[in-house]
């Protein structure tokens, strides 16, 4: 662990050194979105305009291509991306709340055609992983040590989008781990490095959601590596569950501590706030009421609600069939193009992680509402596979 934190600060440093501007800007916005009260003045949206603008000139200074490469050299996963935002971007013309629906489109498509050129900096498949892992284990140490600097009340503080992408994280890290098919230890330090940071910060976090979503990734990785006894183990446990089914409202309240099976069975009262967004979308059923602004249409009507807590869900409300429609098609573009290739390097982490987020955007509208880190880390492996794709060597 101690290597690992060190190999971490080391390259923290050649990064800093090498893209101190972009760093900076990032952490300034990533701090603004988790730690700044959007209403609590000019002062807060000011900074999360002024750092993402300052990313967009940043990415256009250094590849001003960037933008016709990000759909050309690309797979449907990507593409079908950049459609949902960009349709999300022209809803501003019907948004209910018509600045609140552009700045967000245009905040996720400077992050996706931000990511596209960092791993199009890194030619090798060890580089890419690399700033793919040393990347997402930075943001959610930022983010599980501030919080507690902020608000110091103890090791366990329920945040959301820290414990998701660290569920994400985990089941990347683990299933590569697992499937290791390269005589490198540094990878190996690495991996094992983010898999204990992510298992604290995922515990630590409190979210049920992301508890549930990181098991299954793992079950994932478990099922579909290369060692068969592992999958033999699933489908033994499946059965044993299959037959002894009080044993998975044990698990269910294990996974979700504080919860009654009651309020697991009802979605915490969220099955109620979709039904109401059933109602409302059905009143614009196609194009829907604008990116993001279905939950503040709720709010008129008294409902106060910051997200929908579901993807598919959000996606209705505000950008109608037609949006979910996309959303569904890139859903499947993704999970098919990781499927064919799950037994090369690097795929059966991404296809463990896309299984874990899938499954948590069941509870978490991180794609269609604001931008987070656990949004980051899904635009990450869906771009990191297509990266992978196209890599023909290991390590420089």
């Amino acid at each position: 662990m101690k290597n690992f934190i060190l190999y971490t600060v080391s390259y923290s440093r050649l990064a800093i050194k090498n893209f101190y501007p972009l760093i900076i800007l990032f952490f300034l916005w990533l701090y603004r979105i988790d730690f700044i009260v959007a209403d609590s003045g000019g002062l807060a949206k000011g900074l999360q305009v002024v750092t993402l603008f300052g990313m967009l000139v940043y990415l256009i200074i250094k590849k001003s291509n960037i933008f016709i490469l990000g759909l050309h050299n690309s797979n449907m996963a990507i593409k079908s991306l950049i459609i949902i935002y960009t349709l999300a971007l022209i809803s501003t013309l019907w948004a209910y709340i018509p600045s609140f629906s552009f700045f967000l489109s245009l905040q996720n498509l400077v992050m996706i055609f931000l990511i596209i050129y960092l791993f199009s900096i890194n030619k090798s498949f060890k580089k890419k992983e690399r700033c793919f892992v040393l990347g997402l284990s930075s943001i959610i140490l930022f983010e599980a040590i501030t919080t507690r600097v902020i608000t110091p009340s103890g090791l366990f503080v329920h945040f959301l989008s820290a414990g998701s992408t660290a569920a994400l994280l985990l089941s990347y890290s683990f299933a590569e781990l697992i499937n290791n098919k390269v005589n490198d230890k540094e990878r190996v330090m690495y991996l094992k490095g983010s898999i204990v940071i992510s298992t604290i910060v995922l515990i630590t976090s409190t979210s049920s959601g992301a508890n549930a979503s990181a098991v299954f990734g793992l079950a994932v990785a478990l099922f579909f590596s290369r060692h068969k006894v592992y999958a033999i183990i699933m489908v033994l446990i499946g059965i044993l569950l299959y037959l002894n089914q009080h044993f998975i409202e044990d698990i269910l309240l294990f996974l979700m501590p504080g919860k009654t099976m009651e309020s697991i069975e009802s979605g915490t009262g969220r099955i109620n706030i979709w039904n109401e967004i059933y109602e409302l979308a059905a009143q614009k059923p196609w194009f829907g009421w604008g990116f993001a602004c279905i939950e503040r249409v709720l709010s008129k009507f008294g409902q106060t609600v910051v997200d929908a807590h579901n993807n598919f869900i959000g996606f209705y409300g505000s950008l109608g069939i037609v949006g979910l429609s996309i959303y569904i098609y890139h859903c499947i573009s993704a999970f098919i193009f990781m499927f064919k290739r799950k037994f090369r390097i690097g795929f059966s982490g991404l296809f463990a992680a896309l299984c874990c987020v899938t499954l948590n955007g069941y509870s978490y509208g991180f794609l269609s509402g604001k931008t987070c880190s656990i949004t980051i880390g899904y635009i990450a492996i869906i771009i990191l596979a297509y990266s992978y794709s196209k890599c023909y060597k290991y390590s420089d």
